[in-house]
């Protein structure tokens, strides 16, 4: 499918489940290949990422329904006039059926669809019954108008409920793509934490990956780089999912071998 822009969007209900985190591997992939991009902030509780990419992120705040249409139509009228060709929206926990409400009655997915923007969803594995639900709900919704980038995070959830479930197979059915986030150890976040607070901003991982920078040492800074790598090697294999057609890198063709002669919408049964 040609598309001419992506808009990354991670609408789960469920929070601490390394959204943001994940979304700053994103980025400093994009940076690497050169892409360039902009992005919207909705959680207007911690404001993470907007204060990571102040240059390249807005913040906005969802409150109630009401409020939270009005957010949704300013930032998609923004995202669709301007010309980068992705566009990530973080957002908060609990937020789910405040974004897919605003997003159903402003018709943003029929709009996006007229205008070749394509929308990519990243939805995260839990143990919660009530959060696997939700995750339900947004497929039923989206099913074949958007993609779909299935993070699997082992040091938050196992994701057992996931694994085998009638959700997981048709997700797959509908080209899902999955990629699992490496573990960080608590030594390098409580550093992370800290070189935030001295810098009295928030640092993005790029960042923090530079030994020059001075943000972390040498140590720490070499397991964020060995995080990016393992990040970055699968956001290639999924780039089909991420970018605009005219932005995915090229498979290099393998070398010619010499010739040898030879003789729609989703339905979910919960019950299952």
């Amino acid at each position: 499918m040609n598309t001419t822009r992506r808009i990354h969007l991670n609408p789960q209900s469920k929070g601490n489940l390394g959204k943001s985190f994940e979304a700053e591997f994103r980025t400093a992939w994009l940076d690497r290949l050169g892409v360039p991009w902009n992005g919207s902030d909705l959680d207007d509780r911690h404001h993470t990422f907007a204060q990571r990419h102040p240059d390249a992120v807005r913040s906005y705040q969802l409150g109630n329904e009401h409020e939270s249409k009005t957010a949704l139509l300013s930032l998609f009228r923004r995202v669709l006039k301007e010309a980068a060709p992705v566009h990530i929206i973080d957002t908060r926990a609990q937020a789910d059926a405040l974004i897919l409400g605003a997003m159903e009655e402003l018709q943003v997915l029929d709009v996006c669809a007229e205008q070749g923007v394509r929308l990519t969803f990243f939805l995260f594995p839990t143990d919660d019954t009530e959060s696997m639900t939700n995750v339900g709900k947004l497929f039923l919704y989206a099913g074949d108008r958007v993609d779909y980038v299935v993070v699997h995070n082992p040091a938050k959830a196992r994701g057992d409920l996931f694994k085998g479930s009638q959700l997981q197979k048709q997700l797959v059915e509908f080209g899902a793509k999955s990629v699992t986030l490496p573990a960080i150890t608590p030594t390098t976040l409580l550093a992370i934490e800290k070189a935030e607070a001295i810098a009295q901003r928030g640092l993005s991982f790029a960042e923090l990956s530079h030994v020059e920078a001075g943000h972390l040492e040498r140590l720490l800074a070499g397991e964020i780089q060995w995080a990016m790598q393992k990040m970055l090697a699968q956001y290639n294999e999924i780039a089909g999912l991420l970018l605009p057609t005219e932005f995915v890198p090229q498979e290099k063709s393998a070398p010619a071998k010499a010739k040898v002669k030879t003789e729609v919408q989703p339905q979910l049964n919960y019950g299952e």
